[in-house]
């Protein structure tokens, strides 16, 4: 016992005592770096926006990006549903029942995300810029077309290899259309890709053993 009051009420070393300071001291430093780091990226996220909409506008590709933006509406979603099955019974089974699961997975995350950074779209913090058209929601962080996009462009990929470059290459392209059309910033398309990618992979692993 006299032995652990000797430890209990030892006196802290120089090291132990200098520890405190050298983290109080440092952490305005590094609130202030962090704060740096994120308007650097908000502005580059900026740039490549409007650098990407003045090519859009030299080269006058409206109509394709519209083109492209409505294949990733959903409609092309519902189609492939009950088609591959009827076509490739067993990989069309895998595809149906894991899109179905990562739909309803990933569709309360991305409301949640929605709602929670309430993030506003391009064309409301830049007055100048008018949407080419008009998006299903208000805020813009994550982008729901990028999400969905990569999400079927990865089960895709793991039932049908074959065409895995064709379906991330449209699922890119889909993310690409987003900000052509002036309704989301590229970090929203790159947490689209994110989410989507995961969403993908969790429902193949549940439904399939992936």
């Amino acid at each position: 016992m006299s032995h652990n009051r000797h430890i209990k009420d030892a006196p802290l070393s120089q090291s132990t005592a200098t520890l405190a300071p050298i983290q109080i001291s440092e952490t305005p430093i590094m609130i202030q770096r962090s704060i740096l780091a994120l308007q650097w990226l908000a502005d580059l996220d900026a740039r490549l926006f409007l650098g990407l909409n003045s090519l859009h506008q030299r080269m006058q590709l409206e109509t394709l990006v519209r083109f492209i933006s409505f294949t990733g509406d959903g409609y092309l979603y519902l189609l492939m549903g009950p088609t591959l099955p009827a076509l490739f019974p067993e990989q069309g089974m895998t595809f149906l029942l894991a899109g179905l699961l990562a739909f309803v997975i990933e569709l309360p995350i991305y409301w949640v995300l929605k709602r929670s950074f309430k993030r506003r779209r391009p064309f409301n913090v830049v007055q100048a810029l008018a949407p080419i058209l008009k998006p299903s929601d208000e805020f813009s962080f994550p982008s729901g077309h990028t999400t969905a996009a990569f999400m079927i462009a990865g089960i895709t990929s793991v039932c049908f290899p074959a065409i895995s470059l064709l379906a991330y290459s449209w699922a890119a392209l889909i993310g690409l259309s987003r900000v052509m059309l002036k309704v989301h910033f590229i970090s929203d398309v790159l947490a689209g890709m994110v989410l989507g990618s995961l969403v993908a992979y969790l429902s193949l692993s549940v439904t399939a053993g992936y």
